[in-house]
């Protein structure tokens, strides 16, 4: 017989071995039962058959332990059942802390390692609300690590500029963006963009910059005929002119129908009465400040943590 024969029969039969200390044929019996045959019905073969290994992964009679053993089988079972509780527990009191709004509103980018307070800033990206409108404005954001929390708070729908303007709650709705700056607004208050916006970022420094989508001043309704008609000179001033500009310096020889149109009509506020009826005139995202005047957030080791207005959690972003 050669070598690796015999390592083969040692091995089953230390296997074997194996299988009567731990209970041998009297452990088969859940297996393979054959009923005795009748005048009316054959014999059959019932039950599954057991694996080899099942008998192995059996738990071992605690009637062939000793008293020690036991008492040591006693304790692996009482920690295992605390470890399970625990456990429990802990699943308990994270469904309990959960938001309704989880998964629906999350903290997608974060900018919160920033140094500069007015560069430091989170985005929050709203999923499918199935037509619903959130209000946000008593939602917080908290860090996880020093405890530190605020108000996201309200904000204007429809800004102007030097004149008085009112704060409403934030509702946002699905596919919206919600920049939160921990710095001041450069407007004094948050609000939503419009296809306006852009005009802003003319005077003022906002981080992340607003878009200049304006719309052209060439695109509006100007007088081509008529006593008051723009001269080629005006025309060609007015193709110049970028989007989302006021115009500044003007021509000393401009024609003056052409210069009193353009202050009149080539600025901020005037953009928003003639656009705000549209139907795309708002656009899918906020701008909300929180005034702070110190960065809120750690560089490292941060958990910035967003919870609703009953104090639950709707998303975390860790770094």
């Amino acid at each position: 017989m050669d070598s690796a024969a015999k390592t083969i029969l040692l091995i089953l039969g230390g296997l074997g071995i194996i299988w009567l200390l731990s209970g041998g044929v009297s452990r088969m019996e859940e297996g393979m039962f054959i009923t005795p045959p009748t005048f009316n019905e054959p014999s059959e073969i019932y039950g599954e058959v057991p694996s080899f290994w099942s008998f192995l992964k059996r738990p071992i009679s605690e009637e062939n332990l000793s008293q020690e053993e036991k008492l040591q089988l006693e304790i692996e079972k009482a920690k295992q059942e605390a470890d399970q509780i625990e456990y429990d527990l802990e699943k308990i009191k994270e469904r309990e802390d959960t938001s309704i709004y989880k998964d629906k509103i999350e903290i997608s980018r974060n900018y919160g390692s920033r140094s500069n307070v007015n560069e430091e800033y989170i985005k929050l990206k709203v999923n499918n609300l199935e037509g619903e409108k959130v209000n946000i404005s008593d939602w917080k954001l908290k860090s996880g690590i020093t405890g530190t929390e605020v108000i996201l708070g309200d904000a204007v729908k429809l800004p102007y500029t030097s004149q008085k303007n009112y704060l409403q709650a934030v509702f946002v709705s699905g596919g919206e963006e919600i920049i939160i700056i921990s710095g001041r607004s450069p407007i004094g208050f948050s609000f939503q963009i419009n296809k306006c916006s852009g005009y802003l970022e003319q005077f003022q420094d906002f981080e992340p910059n607003l878009d200049k989508k304006c719309p052209l001043i060439e695109d509006e309704n100007l007088p081509i005929t008529g006593p008051n008609s723009f001269n080629p000179d005006c025309w060609d001033y007015i193709d110049s002119i970028s989007k989302c500009e006021t115009p500044l310096n003007y021509p000393l020889d401009m024609q003056s129908e052409c210069r009193n149109y353009l202050v009149t009509n080539a600025n901020h506020n005037a953009c928003i009465t003639s656009y705000k009826n549209d139907f795309d005139f708002y656009k899918p995202e906020w701008r909300i400040f929180l005034n702070r005047s110190q960065e809120l957030w750690r560089k490292t080791r941060e958990i910035i943590e967003l919870r609703d207005s009953q104090g639950k959690l709707v998303d975390s972003y860790s770094y």
